[in-house]
């Protein structure tokens, strides 16, 4: 069966939506989809996860020496509205993620960071199967008063920083939906 393609009158802009053809429903709204904590966390048995990390919405302290926090990296889909949004996770200095807490409920619209991506994301991968993106160097644009980060790659020859800057098709934001709806 063939992805049949929804399209919303004539705006150049529409409703990203899909037909899919493994499970037979209609998706609509831009692809939006998390990590529930940073890679190094699930590296934890279930004991030291209890005992050496603190994980919340929005941060992971592992040990007391690795810090995270949850941020939105967003790639555009041609012809969308909206942007693939991606909730990730990203490393921090202790200075800088100390910075973010106490600030956190403040407009932090003109800070940032410097961050590791922490996460897996189905469809890119570093060089073997399952690989995290723990080394992909990105900006972490902080926001609003409670709001999560932006976070851009810093520029490489990795697919995700391309992806970010250029945009992807809307065939292939269903090929990344569907790979993560349908493992």
């Amino acid at each position: 069966m063939a992805l049949s393609w929804l399209t919303a009158g004539s705006d150049p802009f529409k409703p990203f939506e899909f037909q899919c053809d493994l499970c037979g429903d209609l998706h609509k709204g831009s692809p939006s989809f998390a990590n529930d904590a940073p890679y190094s966390y699930y590296r934890l048995t279930k004991s030291e996860r209890t005992t050496q990390a603190q994980l919340t919405e929005d941060t992971c302290v592992i040990n007391g020496e690795s810090f995270f926090i949850r941020a939105t990296l967003e790639i555009p889909i041609d012809d969308a509205e909206d942007p693939f949004c991606w909730g990730v996770w990203v490393s921090q200095s202790e200075k800088s993620f100390n910075r973010y807490i106490d600030t956190f409920h403040e407009n932090q619209a003109e800070d940032g960071s410097f961050g590791w991506l922490a996460v897996t994301m189905p469809g890119y991968k570093r060089t073997g199967e399952g690989e995290p993106l723990e080394h992909l160097a990105c900006n972490v644009e902080w926001q609003d008063k409670g709001t999560r980060p932006l976070v851009f790659p810093h520029e490489c020859d990795h697919p995700l920083y391309g992806d970010v800057v250029d945009g992807i098709s809307w065939d292939r934001a269903v090929e990344l939906a569907k790979q993560i709806l349908h493992p």
